[in-house]
Formats: structure tokens, sequence, C-alpha cells
């Protein structure tokens, strides 16, 4: 796919002006409905100014449906597609497969000193729901289409001309026009590589899991959201998580199921003296057995296999480089490099992108720096980086002997959730769900430093002074967005009913408040609708 701007005219017209009669034209065409055809149903129930519905597309490649292999959420982050009117109460229990409790985590200790139940933090209703991806996106593109949207499956998107009165999207069979195109086709999208223009990632999570049934039922109630069961070899630090799959909620007996998802997972830089991902499966079937207390792999029979990797860039969220294209979800690096949770990610973000979408295309704001200001600088997720680089082993440290501690990580990560649980579940759970937070950080912070000194030298030599100070800045950002956080919600208001502002002026106002809410981990789905049904600007 390549991206050509044949203009660097920011200026918007009506499509009549300068594109092609005969041609098919949408307000908004989503490239990649996998996780765009959650954001495409809801642009369709945004209200606009007019009361006029957008003419959304929606283009994928393969065929529009979802994968077997089950996600994992919440029940509160799911629940936001119903706020949104894409999904019905009942929509939301049919794709729920099932619920469970409670989640562990837990690092291995090799010296012994503790049982491994010792080890373990034990929380519930995170990432507890069992997600059928088939029924999920069934359902948001039955709504999508029931409202009017289009659906172009099975097409090839083979470049994209932005001009200034539209973007021109081949398609093959034909050229489509669109005011606006979202991209939502994942880290690998053409879009996206050709906006990062060779940029190298700065880590990588190599993920390679399976599904297998043959577990023991009536320990197969729980998840693992965070495991380990060794120490760092060859300069890698394994994790792992595992979950309930093919929960049967209906089920009259109570009978649970014996099935189960297992991934293993490690942090690393893209350096190419990694291995590949073969040599890490290898040892993945090496040690499963261990993990999941089986004699064997002949204990279980394996359904499916899945193996990939998520490059992660420190320059994330990505900012719109070009006039009328805007990057969603992995596309854009807006999800966590700790967890890559690419549903929650979307889900969290809904409300606020379909929102300034919709705002953008009322005025007709569509240049990629207004754009830009929807994937703006958040704080919460750039200072998430250094907890990666601390759970990551670098090349060459096994042989430095400031960094060559095998324990080194666990060691971390047994302190860190113990603190953690120790403070609460204000401070736990939000961490387990990706939001970062200035105040819980900051005690657990004070907390670590103050029950465990001596441990902080190790964290300041593993890490490095530099990777710190960087994180250091973006510590006290999140702190400055915390403390502007009261601002946001009367400013939102403000900026929608005044006016003493231009559209562009009121429109980037928004964006930036929307930005300090976000950046600060103090966004909310509740707040998001209440927005909506503030009074409109007037005009």
């Amino acid at each position: 796919t390549t991206t050509t701007t044949t203009t660097t005219t920011t200026t918007v017209g009506d499509f009549e002006d300068g594109c092609f009669e005969g041609t098919r034209k949408f307000d908004v065409v989503v490239c990649g409905g996998t996780l765009g055809i959650l954001l495409a149903a809801t642009l369709l129930k945004q209200n606009t100014r007019n009361t006029k519905k957008l003419n959304v597309a929606v283009i994928e490649r393969g065929k529009l449906k979802g994968r077997e292999q089950e996600w994992n959420v919440t029940r509160k982050e799911l629940s936001v597609l119903c706020a949104l009117n894409v999904l019905t109460a009942k929509d939301l229990d049919e794709v729920i497969c099932g619920e469970f409790n409670p989640i562990k985590c837990g690092f291995y200790d090799s010296t012994g000193k503790k049982q491994k139940e010792e080890n373990e933090i034990v929380t519930e209703n995170v990432l507890n729901c069992g997600v059928s991806p088939k029924k999920l996106i069934e359902k948001c593109r039955a709504n999508f289409e029931l409202n009017g949207g289009t659906v172009l499956e099975e097409t090839c998107l083979n470049g994209v001309t932005i001009n200034d009165e539209c973007a021109r999207l081949d398609i093959g069979s034909e050229t489509i026009e669109t005011r606006l195109v979202i991209d939502a086709m994942g880290f690998r999208s053409p879009i996206t590589l050709q906006a990062r223009n060779g940029e190298k990632p700065d880590g990588v999570c190599v993920v390679v899991g399976t599904c297998a049934e043959g577990f023991d039922e009536a320990k197969n109630d729980s998840a693992d959201l965070i495991y380990t069961c060794t120490d760092i070899e060859d300069e890698r630090q394994y994790f792992w998580e595992a979950f309930p799959a093919e929960l049967d909620k209906n089920s009259v007996d109570g009978k649970k199921s014996n099935v189960r998802t297992t991934y293993m997972f490690s942090y690393l830089d893209a350096k190419p003296e990694r291995p590949s991902i073969a040599r890490i499966l290898d040892d993945y079937w090496n040690l499963m057995p261990k993990y999941q207390n089986l004699k064997s792999l002949e204990d279980v029979e394996f359904k499916r296999m899945l193996f990939g990797y998520f490059p992660t860039y420190r320059n994330s969220p990505l900012k719109a480089k070009f006039d009328r294209v805007l990057q969603v979800g992995d596309a854009s690096g807006m999800q966590s490099p700790l967890s890559f949770g690419g549903l929650a990610c979307m889900l969290r973000h809904l409300p606020r992108i379909s929102l300034a979408l919709t705002e953008a295309l009322e005025d007709d704001i569509v240049d990629k720096n207004a754009l830009g200001a929807i994937n703006a600088y958040q704080p919460a997720l750039s200072a998430a980086w250094l907890f990666q680089r601390c759970m990551s082993v670098q090349v060459g440290s096994s042989s430095s002997p400031l960094s060559s501690s095998k324990t080194f990580i666990n060691d971390l990560m047994r302190i860190n959730f113990g603190v953690m649980q120790n403070l609460g579940d204000d401070v736990l759970k939000p961490f387990l769900q990706d939001v970062i937070r200035f105040k819980p950080l900051t005690r657990t912070l004070l907390s670590m430093t103050r029950n465990n000194i001596t441990f902080v030298p190790s964290i300041l030599l593993r890490s490095g002074i530099e990777p710190i100070l960087d994180w250091f800045r973006h510590f006290v950002a999140l702190g400055v967005y915390d403390a502007l956080e009261p601002l946001v919600d009367p400013g939102m208001a403000w900026a929608k009913r005044t006016s003493l502002l231009s559209a562009r002026s009121a429109f980037l106002l928004r964006r930036y408040l929307e930005a300090i809410e976000y950046g600060a981990g103090n966004d909310s789905v509740d707040k998001e609708i209440r927005r909506r049904a503030g009074k409109v600007r007037p005009r």
C-alpha cells in the first residue's frame, strides 16, 4: 500500500468540487476490519451537529470475521460497546463465553524459601472474561450494516492518494473516495510502515502459545495473568499467562471446561542476535509441562498453536503524518508496551476517538496537524517503557558483572507486586489493567524504596542512568497532567459551548484536554458518555 500526498493544502471542500463523478464516496473509510469494525459501528451511532449520519465503509483484505481463539477482557471494559449503543445487554452476554476467578500473578523463587502459593498475588475481575471474537465481530458488523454501513471484504487496498478535496483509495476493481482514512491494519500496516519511514523498533515482544484440552476441570477455574517458572536463561526471561477457554456458561450441571490457553512471552531488544520465533517455540515445548504441572506434553491434546511478535516504539502513539489519514489501535502504537492488549486498548479509547473524529468531520478539520492532536503525547504510556526495560535482558548483559544476576527480574517482580498488593486494589488493579496513574505509582515507588532500599542500586545498574533520566521526565509530566486533570471537564464543556473560539481552536483545545485526562490515566467511560449529552457549540 502506498500513500501519496498530492498537495500541501489543508482546506477541505465538498466532494463535488474536485473528485470524480460516479465514484462511491464516503465520509470515513476504515481500513482493517477485525477491530476497525468496532470503531466503524461506533461512528454510525454518533450525533452530528446537522443530525446527518456519517457514511462509513470498512475495507478488509479477507473475510470480515473474528478468529476462533478467545480474547480476554473485563466485562466493564467490554460494556463500553453497550454505552455507545453498538451492542445491547443481551448481545454482551452472548459474546462473553464465560467468566473466571481468581486471577493470579506469581514469580519463580529459585531459593525455595517460599512455597509457590506464598509467592502468588491473587486478585479478581482482571481480564476474567472469555470473549468470542467470532460473535463479537459478527454482532458489531450486523449493527454496522443495519445502520447503513458498507463492508468491502476480501478487498485489497493497493494505494491511497490524498488531494485537496478527498482521499482516493485504489481497491483494485474500483477507486473509492473518502474525506477521512482510518488505518486500523495493525503494526504491519503499509501506511504505518511508510509513516515511520524505516524507524527501527525499540523493542519486541515475542509470544508463542497453544490452546489444548485435557486439563483437570476441577483446577481449570482460575487464570494466570503473569507468571514465571524459571530465572533468566540465555539472556531471556520468559513470562507466562494462561486462561480457561471454551467455557460454557449455560452448562446446566455446572461442568467446567478442560480446555486452557497458555502463552509464553519475552521482552527483547530488536537486535539480530536474538533467537528466532521457532527457537523460542522449542523452549515453550520444553517448559510448558513444568509451568502447567504436567508430566509430559502427551497429557493434553493440542487444538491450536499461536505465535507472533509485537514491535514497540518509544515514539508512540504515532502522530498523523498525512492529511486525511489517522492510525488507530495497534497501527498507532497506542497499546501498552507491557501487555499489547489490542482489544482492551481499542475499547478504552473508542469513546474518545469516535467523538474526536465526528467533530473533525463536522468542521472539515482533517489536516495532519489537527489529526495528530487525537494521538497526542501520553506520559502514562511513555512511563510504561521503563517497566518493559526492567523486564527485559539486554544483549551482552550476561557478561557484565554489574547486571548478570539471573534472579534480578523475578526478585524485582516479587518486590513490586508485593508492595502493590500491600497498598491495596486501588493501586494493584489499575496497573494490572495497563492504567498507570501518578499517585498510585508514586506510592509504589516510595514504598519500594523505603522497604527495599538495598535493591535500588540493582535497578539503577540494570536499567541504566540515561533511560531512568528519560523516564523521570515522563514521570514529572504524569504528575503535571494529574494536577491539571480537574480542569478537563469544565474545559471540555466550555470549548463545546463557546462562540469565542474558531472551530479549529475549539477542536484542538478539546483534544489537548482529552490528552491530559487519558495521559494521566484518569479517563472513564462515564465521563465520555456524559460529554455526549452536552450542548452543541453554536455556529
